[in-house]
Parts: structure tokens; sequence; C-alpha cells
């Protein structure tokens, strides 16, 4: 009997996993490598903080799915991986030897690039760790004010310190070390522009400069300034766990796992990669971390093609046109090419857009997402006031 290991509950995972329950691999023994035991969509993070979206909103137990799927769920982080043997070590102690691996996993930190962030910080990703641990921020928060910085200066961590802004208020002053351009640096000029007003709005001070170190309440940044900081918040671009080096797999721009068209390693065609720690021979390492590919790559259909001999089909290029940033309070900003808008509107399409994947990776009943209210446009402006009315 062959041997396929799915290695990570990623979105990619999930829809095989339903593929399989729908029709199951004859003689082939399943098995799924689920760290923590559940996906979480790191999108949906950000209004988790801000209670609009409940633990079940953004959570996918990978139980139920595996079982349907007839797959062995094992609880576990990979430790070491052997391409040359098929051996995957994992930190409980088993080792697994596959026919076929997919790979299928969040990009991680390194929890050293910065001095001092391992023993003082609190990590955006993993998502599922940030989760489990936010609950003792807040409890800090309630004991005395706190100094909170975030660092990172893209999407993620822009999110983030707006959320923690909305759910901490008065508790907390917040400030964004970006790494040492603008906020969104990587995006257009109106993207960057609405940035900076969305910020401003939320009351997050901006310092555009580089973390050095962290030590006891205070931070270091590259220019020498030091910042008060109770409480630090690492959401930087995210890379290769460390068992990556060592695989003997083929790497590619940023130490990422390099695939060809059909999501197979360009070193190892019996391992297949995809998300986060995928990258096209040549290609630059994705510029803004937290966003995986949703490309409809044909992951299911060609691991059940490997296995049985067939010929395999190749994936389209992923789009990344669209980029959506949650600004709290049911709003949201979209950029696209040179333009970008925000409103209520937005966040009500990126809201819907969001809890239709989750429902589609757990096969759940939708739930249902009231639209916002219409804007409510004045006949006349108002005498003796510069404010317009307004419902966006």
């Amino acid at each position: 009997m062959k041997h396929l290991v799915l290695l990570g509950g990623g979105p990619a995972h999930l829809r095989v996993l339903h593929e399989l329950a729908a029709a199951p691999l004859p003689g082939v023994q399943v098995t799924l490598v689920g760290p923590h035991g559940r996906h979480v969509a790191p999108e949906m993070v950000a209004g988790w903080i801000t209670g609009r979206h409940g633990t079940e909103d953004c959570t996918v137990p990978l139980a139920p799915l595996a079982t349907k799927a007839r797959a062995a769920l094992i609880d576990s982080e990979p430790l070491a991986l052997d391409a040359s043997t098929r051996q995957l070590v994992l930190a409980n102690g088993h080792t697994l030897h596959y026919d076929a691996l997919s790979i299928d996993m969040p990009a991680v930190p390194d929890r050293d690039a910065i001095a001092g962030a391992r023993e003082n910080a609190l990590f955006l990703r993993p998502s599922d760790q940030f989760l489990r641990l936010w609950g003792a921020l807040v409890a800090l928060a309630d004991e005395q004010a706190l100094s909170v910085v975030v660092v990172g200066g893209d999407i993620p961590a822009i999110e983030l310190a707006l959320a923690v802004h909305l759910r901490l208020g008065k508790r907390a002053r917040v400030a964004l070390v970006t790494g040492g351009g603008p906020p969104a640096g990587d995006h257009p000029p109106a993207f960057q522009r609405r940035v900076r007003q969305v910020l401003k709005r939320g009351q997050v001070t901006i310092f555009e400069d580089r973390c050095d170190a962290m030590f006891g309440n205070q931070m270091l940044l590259a220019h020498g300034m030091r910042l008060a900081c109770d409480a630090p918040l690492v959401a930087q671009p995210a890379g290769a766990p460390r068992w990556v080096p060592d695989s003997g797999l083929a790497q590619g721009a940023g130490g990422l796992l390099e695939v060809g068209p059909t999501c197979q390693s360009r070193s190892h065609p019996e391992v297949f990669v995809v998300g986060e720690l995928a990258v096209a021979p040549g290609a630059a390492p994705p510029a803004h971390a937290g966003v995986p590919w949703r490309d409809g790559s044909p992951l299911g259909l060609n691991l059940r093609r490997f296995l049985a001999g067939g010929a395999l089909v190749g994936r389209a290029a992923p789009q990344r046109g669209l980029w959506l940033l949650d600004a709290g309070q049911g709003r949201a900003l979209a950029g696209w090419r040179s333009l970008a808008v925000e409103g209520r509107w937005v966040g009500w399409l990126k809201e819907r857009a969001e809890r239709r994947r989750v429902v589609a990776a757990s096969g759940s009943e939708p739930r249902a997402v009231a639209p916002p209210e219409p804007a409510v446009v004045p006949v006349a402006p108002v005498p003796g006031t510069d404010e317009t009315q307004s419902g966006r």
C-alpha cells in the first residue's frame, strides 16, 4: 500500500481532504500532519482581536475533515526531512516514510532576527500560537496601561496595530515600527496614502525605522532612538522553517522550496509544495507576508494522478492584483493597481469573502453577513459646519 503524507493544514490541503472524502484513493494510506490540530485563517486574525470574529469563524478543526477523508491525523511539528530516503521526522518522535509528500504549511518568522525578540516578543506567526497567547496581553492591559509596539511595515503588521488599539483602547499606546520605509512601502502611492490616513485615524504612531533589539521594557531602533515598550509584537515577513535547508529539496529565492507548474519539487518529483513555502524558479519570494496563494492549483488532481502513474497538469500563475486591509470598525481598504478605496462596503465584501473561504474549507453551513447600511447623502449642506454625513 502506498503512503501519502500531507504536511500542514493549509487551504490547499483542506481542499484535498474534501476531495478524498468524496472519492477515496484505493490502495493509498493517507496521513495528515497538522500541528495544533486546526487551520487558522491569518487574514481574519485582526477581526478576531477586535471581537468581530469568534474563534469558530476563523478556524477549521482538522479532525472532522481527516475522519471524513479516512486519513490518520498526527498533531505534531516536523523536525527534519530527508528527501533522499523519503523520511519525515516529527517532534513527537515518529518517523514517517512516504511515497508522496505534499507540503502546505505557513511560513514562519525568524525569532532571532531581532536581538531579544525570542525572549520578549509575541509573534503574529504562527497564527494558532498567537491566538493562544493573546489573552495574556489583554489580561496585562487590564492591570496597567501598556506601550505596545508592532514591528513590521506591511498589511499584517498594519492590521495588527489598528486592531490592538481598537481592542485595548485607552489602556494602551500603540506604535508601528515599519523596518525603515513607509507603511505598505511595496504598494502603489495611492494605497500608501490611504494607509497613512487609516493609521492616523486609528491613533497609531509611525516610526519609519528598523528595530535592532528588545530588552527590558525598551526597544532600540537603528537610528539610536529608544522606545518604551511593554509589549512588542512582531509581524515581519516570515520564511522557510528550520528543517528546509537540510531537507535536500531544491531551494529558490528566500530559501523557499522551488517548484514547477505541476506543484512538484524541482529536485524530487514525489514531493509537492503549495502555499507560502513554494516559489517558482527565478521568481522573487512573495513581498507581502501573510497572504496565502489561492490560485486554484490542481494539487488534489496531481496527487491522485502521481500515485496512479498518470500525467500531471500545470497550474495558472497566481493572481495577486487586489489587496485588502482591515481598517477596523467594519471598514476596509482595497488597493488595485494605482487605485485605492476605503469604506464599510469594502469591509463587508472582505468579510463575506473571508467567511466563504472558511466555510468552504470546513464544509459547514455559511453564516449570513449583514450588508452595511447605505450611505446617507444630504440634500443640502448643513449651515455652519464643515462636516458631511456619510455612512461609509
